[in-house]
């Protein structure tokens, strides 16, 4: 009896079940409140913004301090909001539960998380380039 492999390509639907990394509606917002040129710096602001804020969340994380963690937490949220980054928003928001309950390994996971669609964001931009 023979065996037959399977040679159906393998489809990563992780990407196509994720929100979007930034959510179109609010760049469409921002464009009439600050106009397209300023939107586009303000993203580019904040990809650069946001890797420190991420190693200070982890350096919070390090230190034990999860009331400064949530604050931090919940500052970035605030800020990623603000962008239509509306996935690293969430995140910082189970990080700021997570902390609240004192869930060590959640407030793992989440940070690693946050690495993780920080880097997707940056994709995201990067593929639109000018069209941002």
């Amino acid at each position: 009896m023979s065996s037959k492999k399977n040679t159906e390509p393998s489809i990563d639907v992780t990407e196509s079940i994720m929100p979007p990394a930034l959510d179109y509606n609010m760049l469409k917002d921002l464009d009439k409140i600050m106009g397209y040129d300023m939107r586009v710096l303000l993203i580019q602001e904040f990809i650069t913004y946001a890797p420190p804020q991420l190693a200070t969340l982890q350096q919070i994380f390090n230190a034990g301090d999860t009331e400064a963690l949530w604050h931090k937490a919940h500052q970035f949220k605030g800020e990623c909001l603000q962008i239509g980054a509306n996935q690293l928003g969430i995140l910082c928001q189970n990080l700021e539960t997570s902390a609240k309950n004192g869930q060590l390994k959640l407030m793992s996971a989440t940070l690693d998380k946050l690495q993780t669609e920080l880097a997707r964001l940056k994709k995201t931009v990067s593929s639109f380039g000018e069209q941002l």
